[in-house]
């Protein structure tokens, strides 16, 4: 999410690529909406518009972005891969915000006393 943010960020604006951290959720602003006439439509559908060519060619030969249009589509399959909840994408004159949710499974003791999710604690054990 944050690879796809400063990928896609619009450099024009002085504002940074914003990575917040809540109790329910991972959220990642990117400043810039939607370039070139895309819509939302066409963003979830997996079609791309470089702003940045020269950024995302470097992602590219650093192996961070495998190829255009698939950032989304990527973020989606990694949240259903870990059991987390659908992110939502929205979309603003002049900023793309992605909030990927934590499950809501209960936070159990371990057994050192510290709290740890049901999936954390079967990994670990």
């Amino acid at each position: 999410m944050i690879i796809n943010a400063h990928c896609h960020r619009n450099l024009a604006d002085d504002s940074c690529v914003q990575v917040a951290l809540y109790d329910d959720r991972l959220e990642v602003t990117s400043p810039g909406g939607l370039y070139n006439g895309m819509t939302y439509e066409e963003l979830m559908n997996g079609h791309s518009k470089l702003r940045n060519r020269t950024i995302a060619n470097v992602l590219g030969q650093m192996g961070f972005v495998e190829s255009w249009g698939t950032g989304i589509s990527r973020i989606i399959k990694a949240a259903e891969d870990y059991g987390l909840p659908v992110p939502e994408f929205q979309v603003f004159d002049d900023m793309l915000r992605v909030n990927l949710f934590r499950n809501s499974m209960p936070i159990k003791k371990d057994r050192n006393g510290g709290e740890a999710s049901e999936k954390h604690r079967r990994r670990i054990d």
